[in-house]
């Protein structure tokens, strides 16, 4: 186990090198957004921004906003890179600074720290937010990412003068327990005696099978927000979480809890839950009695309970809300993964959830994962090796898949067949595609709100009839957006990329030729001239708004986008 540890954490820096190098960004960077990526998948942490903010006194690396209604949950995240392997323990004088430099950067925002910052600044937008919403930060959570060892770390109240904040550790070993659990998340175990005080009376479906045994029971609204505000949006399976993400609280449930208590049960259809494995007591009347719930994971329902404890929050009575729940205990947890979501999915069904919302194992990726393990790259100019694109449809493969090779040969093997550099997420998918379609502004909007934009097209998608020639040309797009970003030196690179891709996909009418780009595996020598000369342009134009606007919310409108689409650049499209 020991070794096994060491060669994860040397194999996740030279994963986190390998990316920075291949992508021309800074380390700190990137190893911020790889961890938030683990992060997100595993449902710590929502949609996020990753920033490199740091002054005297103050430092954030990133943040994340969840709203419903009028209140908001704030994360603020900050990064310690050490680029240490093995990791080392940090000691007490690393990590206090830090956690002090991101408690001071809240503080300074409520005291107007925006006023000092231009309007260009990265955290202009979120200094900002924090000064005009403090009052409605009902929750504010300090994230620490580290490729340390971060052992005894907690915030010390009298030092940061906020005694609400919620301090949450992500080192190398977390991620590492993570990885090696095969769940691509942290599983919650839901005691129902230490939390409750009883267990949950509950009746067993009469006839058990070898797949599955079933239990409906109540649990106590009061019971259900005190797990929701422990374990979040861990407690939501990942298929639906993006639909939550994306709604405030029932209005319906909230006036239900408010006005009609004792009608919860009959107005509400409960909700619907999954573990893989129980625990109870059986009383002398052979009645049961639930006292223990692993891997509990709430498939339908999740705005239900989210709604039931945001009420609460805002000072009204919940005890006499009783939930009913309908429990799927899957025996064999190498079906989870293929069951849960179909439940997800049925059990949403009768709701306003689209089929886009499922995208967690959805076939489109499934068939680009295939394609992925199987096609060969032709050989770059003056090599003989062909090579394959990894597409990393859950966070964590790559590491894995490399981590079960135990020999340095076989690693060397591997990363011979899968270059860092030809490494894509589904994010990255989303990106190359939504650029090349041409609406850059949604791209601008973040990795996650594009990507859920994405699960619109794939939706209607007919996936059998997509062949391995759709592969070669993802692939042609992620090269051309690859070298584009390359070729950019500016600030807002993001933005410039995206821009830049889909001004020459409009100007050519979609006409570039990426069979010539799969062929040569790189962007060919006509268009980098061209290149440069869009992304000089997309620069100018973005750093211009209108009205002084901030520079990346002018990025996210459709306006920035069809005037620069409009934009004649002194070009020769002779592509």
């Amino acid at each position: 186990m020991e070794k096994d540890f060491r060669d994860y954490s040397e194999d996740f820096k030279n994963y986190v090198d390998g990316l920075a190098k291949e992508h021309d960004r800074e380390q700190q960077g990137v190893f911020t957004e790889v961890v938030l990526d683990f992060i997100r998948e595993s449902g710590e942490i929502g949609d996020f921004e990753v920033l490199n903010f740091r002054r005297t006194g103050i430092q954030v690396n990133g943040f994340s906003i969840v709203e419903d209604n009028d209140l908001y949950a704030l994360t603020l995240v900050i990064s310690l890179h050490t680029r240490i392997a093995p990791p080392l323990v940090l000691r007490k004088n690393d990590w206090e600074p830090a956690l002090r430099r991101a408690v001071s950067f809240y503080k300074k925002s409520i005291g107007g720290l925006y006023k000092a910052l231009t309007t260009q600044s990265e955290v202009f937008e979120l200094a900002k937010f924090i000064y005009d919403h403090h009052e409605q930060i009902h929750q504010l959570k300090i994230v620490l990412l580290t490729d340390g060892m971060a052992r005894n770390v907690k915030l010390d109240e009298t030092k940061t003068g906020i005694a609400s904040v919620e301090l949450q550790i992500w080192d190398m070993e977390r991620l590492y327990r993570l990885l090696s659990s095969g769940k691509g998340r942290e599983p919650v175990e839901f005691d129902i005696l230490s939390k409750f005080g009883a267990g949950l009376p509950c009746l067993k479906m009469p006839l058990s099978n070898e797949i599955y045994e079933a239990y409906l029971l109540f649990i106590p609204g009061q019971l259900l927000a005190d797990i929701y505000e422990e374990f979040g949006e861990r407690l939501i399976e990942r298929n639906v979480r993006s639909f939550l993400q994306m709604r405030g609280t029932n209005r319906g449930i909230r006036d239900t809890i408010i006005n009609e208590p004792e009608m919860f049960v009959a107005y509400n259809n409960g909700i619907s839950a999954t573990s893989d494995r129980v625990e109870f007591e059986e009383r002398k009347d052979g009645s049961l009695v639930l006292s223990k719930i692993h891997d509990f994971q709430i498939v339908n329902g999740g705005q239900t309970t989210a709604s039931i404890y945001h009420t609460l929050k805002k000072k009204n009575d919940v005890s006499r809300i009783n939930v009913q729940m309908k429990l799927t205990v899957i025996k064999d947890s190498k079906k989870l993964d293929e069951i849960v979501p179909r439940i997800s999915a049925y059990a949403n069904s009768q709701n306003k959830i689209q089929t886009d919302d499922f995208f967690a194992n959805d076939p489109y990726h499934r068939k680009i994962e295939q394609f992925s393990r199987t096609i060969w790259a032709p050989a770059t100019e003056g090599k003989q090796r062909q090579t394959r694109w990894f597409y990393e449809r859950a966070r964590g493969q790559y590491l894995d898949l490399k981590g079960r090779d135990k020999t340095r040969n076989a690693r060397i093997q591997f990363d011979q067949t899968y270059p860092k550099s030809q490494l894509f997420t589904k994010t990255d998918l989303a990106k190359y595609i939504n650029s090349w379609d041409q609406i850059p502004h949604i791209v601008s909007r973040g990795s996650q709100k594009n990507f859920l934009e994405f699960t619109k097209k794939i939706s209607v998608m007919d996936v059998s009839k997509i062949e391995q020639d759709y592969f070669k040309d993802l692939i042609s797009k992620a090269i051309l957006f690859n070298g584009v970003s390359k070729r950019v030196h500016y600030k807002y690179r993001a933005n410039i990329v995206t821009y830049t891709i889909a001004w020459l996909s409009y100007k050519t009418q979609q006409q570039i030729d990426l069979e010539l780009i799969w062929r040569k595996q790189a962007i060919p020598a006509s268009l980098e001239d061209v290149i440069d000369r869009v992304t000089d342009a997309a620069y100018r134009h973005i750093v211009d708004p209108p009205g002084g606007e901030n520079i990346t919310e002018w990025c996210k409108k459709e306006e920035c986008w069809n005037q620069f689409r409009d934009m004649d650049v002194e070009i020769m499209l002779g592509i």
